[in-house]
């Protein structure tokens, strides 16, 4: 499996909403795995080619309209399942994804069996 050299910035929280991800050459929909303010992972229902860009719209819960990621590239493939960096966010768009893992922080933070957090966990908030 080819990868691009990349880090983590923020926390992800699993999310399993249905979403419609779209190339230069496909259109296909998939199952979000897990989603932060700067990428996601994704399950589709055909194989995405690494390194592409592509266009993501997720269906989040309590939302009546989808949430649009711009632009977005594959930065690792492994059968169906790939990995997003989003590259282009709208402002009203990237608003709508911090409250939405503003959301899944707090219900993180509540749940209790992470109320006590680890050190790194509790130096990354």
């Amino acid at each position: 499996m080819a990868q691009f050299s990349h880090t983590r910035t923020y926390k992800r929280f699993p999310f399993h909403v249905p979403l419609i991800i779209g190339g230069e050459s496909h259109i296909c929909e998939g199952m979000l795995r897990n989603l932060s303010m700067d990428g996601c992972s994704i399950v589709c229902d055909r194989e995405v080619d690494l390194g592409s860009k592509v266009r993501v719209n997720l269906l989040l819960p309590d939302q009546t309209s989808s949430l649009p990621i711009e632009l977005g590239r594959v930065t690792w493939v492994q059968g169906r399942e790939c990995g997003v960096e989003f590259i282009q966010l709208a402002l009203h768009a990237r608003l709508r994804l911090n409250r939405t893992l503003r959301t899944a922080l707090i219900q993180f933070l509540n749940a209790p069996k992470n109320r006590e957090l680890p050190e790194d966990i509790v130096s990354g908030l």
